[in-house]
């Protein structure tokens, strides 16, 4: 339904009304200092509604919002990185296509193959054939990257879009752990000495403990969530792409 000009926020202006930049980006970013919550209670600070005016986008939040969000995809690139060495030739999407990976039968492959042939005329399997391993890793990244911009707004790429929303806001939370890390650690320590040093209450040292516990067990098992998500959107994504082919071999009058 389409909204009138005049009742958009700040973000709206900012590129935050796009679902990935808010979910991907900006919402990893938000849950990040949330760790500071029970620092701010125990010392009646008023967070919480400073967090809310940033999300919001409500004047200097909105720059604030845009900031995080810019912050939140730079550590998710870098972890990006570190979990995929060779990115983005080790990739899902790209590691799928080469003929020594053990995910996928051969037959599932030369589908693919012969989808991706159809779609952006670039031929892999002769790639394959021509033995060349350097030229095999630039012609896939080349079809991958070229089924990326025509698949982008497709209509059979919607599982695609929701899949690489959850796959950047994974990896962006990932990557903002020593963030979250950080701010954790800093709520502990900050709630315990108020409780001993200036009778602060004790629920807010007991809570700011749990949330130590469960960045521990965050930092260690969203690697692996990661990935998970990563070969989630290389499944919708080959599936887009074979599904584009049979739309296109599809009769347009059937009846006819």
């Amino acid at each position: 339904m389409w909204r009138s000009p005049v009742r958009k926020t700040w973000l709206s202006y900012v590129n935050l009304s796009d679902p990935y930049e808010r979910k991907a980006r900006f919402l990893p970013a938000m849950v990040s200092v949330f760790p500071l919550l029970p620092l701010a209670a125990a010392f009646g600070a008023p967070f919480l509604e400073w967090v809310k005016l940033v999300g919001l986008g409500v004047g200097l939040g909105a720059i604030v919002a845009v900031a995080v969000s810019h912050v939140a995809s730079a550590f998710g690139n870098r972890l990006q990185e570190r979990l995929w060495r060779d990115w983005p030739h080790d990739s899902p999407t790209n590691r799928r296509l080469h003929p020594d990976d053990k995910t996928v039968s051969s037959q599932q492959r030369q589908r693919w193959y012969r989808a991706i042939k159809e779609v952006v005329r670039l031929d892999i399997q002769s790639a394959v054939k021509g033995g060349n391993a350097a030229e095999l890793k630039a012609v896939i990244n080349d079809a991958v990257q070229a089924l990326r911009n025509r698949l982008w707004q497709a209509p059979v790429a919607e599982r695609i879009r929701l899949h690489n929303v959850d796959y950047g806001f994974a990896r962006n939370l990932a990557g903002l752990w020593p963030v979250w890390g950080f701010f954790a650690l800093s709520s502990l320590v900050g709630c315990w000495t108020a409780y001993f040093l200036q009778g602060r209450p004790l629920i807010w040292a007991v809570v700011s403990t749990f949330i130590v516990l469960g960045a521990v067990c965050l930092a260690v098992v969203l690697p692996g969530y990661v990935r998970k998500k990563a070969d989630y959107y290389a499944e919708s994504f080959f599936e887009a792409v074979v599904m584009t082919t049979e739309a296109a071999a599809r009769p347009t009058n059937p009846g006819a």
